[in-house]
């Protein structure tokens, strides 16, 4: 049986030798293909426009979506005129929710399925989180079981709701790592020649990263009248700690106002 085919899109490189180490077929655009060079993997097929996939392909055809927030629109916008209806765009970028909301609404007026997806590191390591329609993630389940581990494949629910856990999952994880910060500092402190090194190690600190989407949260806790003092403390303080060092610690570039499902035309 031939391997199920995955047109990418955006950041083509950082998922080329996963995608053909999932055993799908991978599809690149010619001119990335010969920026970037053919995978150790796995074979490629290329193409020149999207057009040309309409005769190449059996529909429904996928089509992954990644890269930074601030390049989605440009290329979801060009793509979208030239795929079919019926085709299904699964959404990996870090955007925020509110922006996937309306990518959605566009992509569902050209009859076109599109999916958010995130994937959880840290204790929930492993899920592969969906939001979008149905029927948009029936037809995709075959592309999304091949890149989670098995059974996990997780419908997370709307159109955003994928994109919106990542946002909790980042403050979650930045408030662990204040957390763990603070109680590797109360080890330090034992006045009685405690090894402190060993005994963080032992309790596993030190394994959770912030995360600068954590950022997003205060904001969007206080539109959705949803108390999170804790989350958005720990955001807040680690944005504070990278200031006082002179770090760089941003979140990705919202790029449309907040906006709830129903206001979304």
């Amino acid at each position: 049986m031939a391997a199920l085919a995955v047109v990418l899109l955006g950041a083509v490189e950082q998922r080329l030798d996963r995608i053909c180490a999932a055993g799908l077929q991978p599809w690149v655009r010619r001119a990335d293909l010969d920026a970037i060079g053919s995978p150790a993997s796995g074979p490629v097929e290329n193409f020149g426009a999207l057009v040309e996939l309409l005769e190449r392909l059996e529909p429904p055809r996928f089509f992954l979506l990644d890269g930074a927030a601030e390049t989605v629109d440009a290329v979801i916008d060009a793509a979208s005129r030239e795929i079919e209806p019926g085709d299904v765009v699964i959404d990996l970028a870090p955007s925020w929710w509110c922006d996937t909301l309306r990518r959605h609404r566009r992509l569902r007026h050209r009859s076109l399925f599109h999916l958010d997806a995130a994937e959880l590191a840290g204790p929930a390591g492993g899920l592969l989180l969906v939001g979008g329609d149905a029927r948009g993630l029936s037809l995709a389940r075959p592309v999304l079981e091949a890149l989670a581990a098995p059974g996990r494949v997780v419908h997370a629910g709307g159109a955003g709701a994928a994109h919106w856990t990542a946002e909790v999952a980042a403050a979650l994880a930045t408030a662990r790592a204040q957390a763990e910060s603070e109680a590797r500092a109360l080890l330090e402190a034992f006045p009685n020649g405690l090894a402190a090194g060993a005994v963080a190690a032992a309790l596993g600190l030190g394994t959770a990263q912030p995360d600068p989407r954590a950022l997003w949260l205060p904001d969007d806790a206080l539109r959705l009248q949803a108390p999170s003092p804790l989350l958005a403390q720990a955001a807040i303080q680690d944005q504070a700690q990278a200031l006082d060092e002179e770090r760089e610690r941003l979140p990705p570039p919202r790029r449309g106002p907040f906006a709830l499902p129903e206001e979304i035309l």
